[in-house]
């Protein structure tokens, strides 16, 4: 018997396995396992963050499921936002767990499920509504702690910004400038001008210095040789010849001490020097009263 297959059927059965392809491709990309049964439970969160279909559903990091759906409700804006969680079938979550959307530094938002451990016996069913709540983490310490101290500094940010573009429009800058460049040019002339000093001038500084403690040295050697006891016994000798003659003068021993302390010889040595002075003024007046000289023999009256 031949059987043929018409070309409808044909087209018939492409269209099918098309779409099925597409179905379980599209699904398989979203992160879903239609073969794999599953449990479906509600959330009612104030805000979603960003939340989006397929997003993990985590239990320790571990990803149990993904957000099958999102609800908003157009008609009442003040009402929750309704969140479908797709989970494994397998899991079973206790009566008094929690979902916490987490807001992740890097990356989307995620589901976080902390089962209760205490009391296990009694489980949620397909289509319950879990208790919820919205971990800030990071963002609400980002909000509360960091946020008021950038707030303070970008006043302070503006006036520095403020600042330094008045700076950079000064055009004393430029000059200013300029004449490090100048002072930095001389500081090496200067600098190489010190080297030729050290180079040369020191090196010959140091030789005469070394002379000069080398003549140190000798009149240090020469005066140690020196008998400084026989000399300063020689002084003392003279000193007291000195002083001898210095008590004789105080005490009218000699001619000269009698001069000084006899009033009556000075007196009378006073007057002969007056004297004779004025024997020198007579003579020299009238020297023919002393002076009697006869060229041929005669006296002159």
């Amino acid at each position: 018997m031949n059987f043929k297959i018409s070309k409808e059927l044909q087209i018939g059965l492409l269209v099918i396995i098309t779409i099925a392809v597409t179905f379980f491709g599209v699904n398989y990309l979203k992160g879903i396992n239609i073969f794999n049964p599953t449990n479906y439970y509600y959330l009612k969160l104030e805000r979603i963050n960003g939340l989006v279909e397929t997003n993990d559903v985590t239990i320790k990091g571990y990803k149990v499921g993904l957000v099958k759906q999102i609800i908003y409700d157009y008609d009442d804006p003040s009402s929750d936002v309704l969140v479908v969680l797709q989970v494994d079938d397998d899991l079973k979550i206790p009566v008094g767990s929690k979902a916490a959307l987490v807001s992740a530094m890097i990356g989307a938002p995620s589901i976080e499920l902390h089962l209760e451990t205490s009391n296990t016996d009694v489980i949620y069913r397909r289509g319950d509504t879990i208790p919820s709540y919205i971990d800030e983490g990071i963002f609400n310490s980002l909000t509360e702690e960091v946020m008021p101290r950038i707030q303070t500094i970008i006043p302070q940010l503006d006036s520095l910004i403020i600042s330094l573009h008045a700076i950079a429009e000064n055009k004393t800058i430029e000059s200013s400038l300029a004449n490090i460049n100048s002072i930095t040019k001389n500081l090496n002339h200067a600098s190489v001008g010190i080297n030729k000093i050290v180079d040369k001038d020191v090196p010959l500084l140091c030789n005469n210095i070394n002379g000069v403690m080398g003549n140190l040295s000798t009149v240090s050697a020469n005066l140690k040789s020196v008998d400084f006891k026989s000399t300063v016994n020689q002084l003392n000798k003279t000193l007291l010849g000195v002083q001898g003659v210095t008590d004789k003068l105080n005490n009218g021993s000699g001619t000269l001490g009698l001069l000084l302390t006899n009033k009556e010889l000075y007196d009378n040595l006073n007057t002969t020097v007056g004297s004779a002075n004025d024997l020198l003024v007579d003579l020299k007046a009238r020297p023919k009263r002393y002076i009697n000289v006869s060229v041929f023999g005669r006296k002159s009256e």
